[in-house]
């Protein structure tokens, strides 16, 4: 059994919101996308990577082809406005299939997980780093619609989940934002909902002057 929430927020120096999200209970696949190219472009952009991503993993294609396949509709967009150039989107994708976890991210969009698997995935790194606020930034020609798909440098990582833990999925706005407590919070507080949990990370986030867009999904699984 597992619960979820999810949030977003433009934040508190932009007027548009270019980040994506997308949750799907049922297939067990939660997306979080931040786009950049600008408002317009940037949350069009992030709005194909999540349709995409979302429509490949529904018809079950591995993680990594669904990001490429993600990665190619945001090349094909671009290709029919060049007026959005440049522009991209990092992803992170979670699909979960109780006790089995598939986790995949492109671009400084980060995962974090707590309890009994805690660690964190910096979403540039490839692997999981036990500092929190160790996170690295990629390159901007590690995104979606950057470079050539079949070229994008994804990072991959299966395995089963044991209970409870709890799973972060968020843009890097609320990483900038919001404190390290906050986040801990959010992964280890049991008396509150994962909704609840997420709407308090958000407000963290905003209380420290948040100035990037803002979105999470919190996932947990229980006993």
């Amino acid at each position: 059994m597992f619960e979820f929430g999810h949030t977003t927020h433009p934040g508190l120096k932009r007027q548009f919101n270019e980040d994506a999200y997308a949750v799907d209970a049922a297939a067990g696949v939660f997306v979080v996308v931040d786009g950049m190219g600008g408002p317009g472009h940037g949350e069009a952009v992030a709005a194909v990577a999540r349709d995409e991503t979302l429509r490949a993993t529904r018809l079950g294609m591995p993680l990594d082809t669904a990001v490429r396949s993600a990665a190619a509709a945001v090349a094909r967009h671009l290709a029919q406005h060049p007026a959005a150039h440049p522009a991209g989107a990092a992803l992170a994708v979670l699909r979960l299939a109780e006790p089995d976890f598939e986790l995949a991210w492109v671009g400084d969009c980060c995962i974090l997980l707590g309890g009994n698997d805690a660690a964190q995935v910096a979403a540039a790194a490839a692997l999981p780093c036990s500092d929190e606020d160790a996170t690295h930034r990629p390159a901007a020609t590690a995104l979606l619609g950057l470079g050539a798909s079949d070229a994008l440098r994804i990072g991959l990582r299966k395995g089963k989940l044991r209970h409870p833990v709890a799973i972060l999925l968020c843009s890097d706005g609320v990483i900038e934002a919001s404190t390290p407590q906050a986040r801990q919070q959010a992964l280890i507080r049991h008396d509150l909902s994962a909704q609840e949990s997420v709407e308090h990370l958000l407000l963290d986030a905003l209380a420290h002057h948040a100035r990037d867009n803002l979105t999470a999904i919190l996932v947990r699984l229980r006993h």
